[in-house]
């Protein structure tokens, strides 16, 4: 469905960008997914941002540019001097977010927010300086949640009341987060780094986010808090001559909640790669591969990134690594207002050449998606459409079975402190979204339309044979805006939600809303 629409949208010659792309001022961003992040997206759409890769994101306060003699934007976004030998300070908005679930939880790409049913919040803020090469910000976040009482699922004796029901100790992905209000906090946003001669270093608690997706992503999103982690990476794209190229490695530690019975910290590590061709610099081809294993600090654990991709090169079956890996690309076309991507990825090693040649879909998912700009006068009118999948439906020959994403035994599941690293829609889910937006000098307002079906490997080869057709299925609609005064933000959201055989029990409605006040700090 998404590649006509592509089509017909790439060859449109509207809203032509005005020139080629001078860099121009520098502006401030902090957050994935805020206000600012989204409008300097659509910027590169149009001409007013230059394209970048856009693919390796994190959350903390940092810098973009924008053309010197772009498209206007709707609204304006504060600027910030260029780095120079003064130390220089700047705050990170004070941010209040709320949400509010009548009947169930729901909650998307809202990091150390774990919306429950009833109200939940999150508090953020800080101040970041920047010195000669080296830059920090001390951003923490404060959460708490109602976390008001729903049906469940009964888990068996010995077992973590509300554990996920059905993925065992493969996952921490609890039903519910205990049986009272909760708290947490965590360092947020925070970092500590030094970039010389294009390469950064540092450690950081900030949320990572590996790929070209506007709502998921599969290896690594913001739905779950940032972990703490060391990294080594580029500073910005470098001249590799074919091209500009991208390198990020981390090592971290993730910690599992209070549901889970095996309450030790595996280690996460992962390394991306992208590059823009020179032929082709506004296309940007990306890899990125995350493992996490058992925490031992050794060549073999510290160096997984540079394994081998098939099985049968390793020695034994590795059971101590969970293994994820996607490809991906993103192609902006300026002239058009538009950009189509796409992420395509494997929980698994293949055995050999000839099991993957065999069996390429072994554990596959993809993403799929599309964003296209139209400039109305002072008005920017944005469509985006978006699908993920994350399941198999049936069993494929391969005798290794069919592992579900971001699920493994010995505590290596794809979670940190009980939420989803990689696309919140969770294991073996699929999920369209398609959303229309209006920019303008005031904010911005628009609606969406999202299905997302969950747990379907479970539904195969469980609840099929004795209840065909009931599948999880969630339907919603909603609108969204943001309002601006003063460079205070006050971004909402309200969606109504009908949710068939929710956890293949119950069909319910939910209502939700969330409010999110950002007030920025002088």
């Amino acid at each position: 469905m998404l590649l006509p629409i592509a089509l017909a949208l790439t060859l449109s010659a509207a809203d032509a960008a005005d020139a080629p792309c001078a860099p121009g001022r520098a502006v401030a961003l902090d957050g994935i997914g805020t206000p600012q992040d989204e409008l300097l997206r659509a910027a590169e759409l149009v001409g007013a941002a230059p394209p970048t890769p856009r693919v390796i994101l994190r959350g903390g306060a940092h810098e973009e540019t924008l053309c010197a003699s772009g498209a206007p934007l709707p609204w304006t976004l504060a600027s910030v001097p260029p780095p120079g030998p003064d130390l220089r300070l700047r705050g990170v908005p004070v941010r209040l977010t709320s949400v509010f679930n009548s009947r169930y939880p729901s909650g998307a790409d809202d990091g150390l927010l774990a919306a429950g049913r009833g109200v939940s919040g999150v508090l953020s803020g800080g101040i970041a300086v920047r010195w000669r090469f080296v830059s920090a910000a001390l951003a923490p976040e404060l959460s708490a949640s109602a976390n008001e009482p729903f049906d469940t699922i009964g888990i068996g004796p010995g077992a973590p009341r509300y554990a996920n029901p059905y993925y065992g100790d493969g996952i921490d992905l609890p039903q519910r987060f205990g049986s009272e209000p909760f708290s947490a906090w965590s360092l947020g946003q925070s970092y500590l780094r030094a970039d010389v001669a294009n390469v950064g270093l540092g450690l950081s608690t900030e949320n990572l986010w590996f790929g070209p997706g506007v709502r998921n992503n599969l290896l690594m999103s913001n739905a779950a808090p940032g972990f703490p982690h060391v990294f080594v990476g580029t500073s910005r794209p470098a001249d590799v001559w074919i091209g500009d190229a991208e390198a990020f490695v981390f090592w971290g530690r993730l910690s599992r909640s209070e549901e889970f019975a095996d309450r030790s910290r595996p280690l996460v590590s992962g390394l991306v790669v992208d590059l823009a061709p020179r032929f082709a610099p506004t296309l940007t081809l990306g890899l990125a591969r995350v493992f996490v294993q058992k925490y031992e600090l050794s060549a073999r654990t510290l160096l997984a990134g540079l394994q081998p991709f098939e099985k049968n090169a390793l020695p034994g079956d590795n059971p101590d690594d969970n293994q994820l890996a996607s490809v991906f690309a993103r192609w902006v076309f300026p002239a058009s207002g538009f950009e189509v991507y796409g992420e395509w990825g494997r929980e698994d090693h293949e055995w050999d050449l000839n099991d993957f040649l065999r069996e390429p879909d072994h554990t596959q998912a993809y993403l799929l998606g599309l964003q296209k700009v139209w400039r109305t006068g002072p008005r920017w009118v944005r469509l985006q459409a978006e699908l993920v999948h994350l399941q198999e439906q049936r069993p494929l020959a391969n005798e290794r079975g069919v592992p579900v994403w971001y699920t493994h035994g010995a505590n290596l599941g794809y979670t940190h402190e009980g939420q989803l690293l990689g696309a919140w829609v969770g294991p073996g889910a699929d999920a369209q979204t398609i959303a229309v937006d209006v920019f303008h000098g005031g904010g911005r307002i628009g609606g969406f339309v999202e299905r997302v079906r969950r747990n379907d490997a479970y539904y195969w080869a469980v609840v099929e044979p004795v209840a065909r057709g009931q599948h999880d299925v969630e339907l919603t609609g909603g609108a969204r805006g943001l309002l601006l005064s003063r460079r205070v933000e006050l971004t909402w959201e309200a969606a109504a939600a009908y949710r068939w055989n929710r956890d293949f029990r119950w069909s319910e409605p939910n209502f939700r809303l969330g409010v999110s006040l950002a007030v920025p700090v002088p």
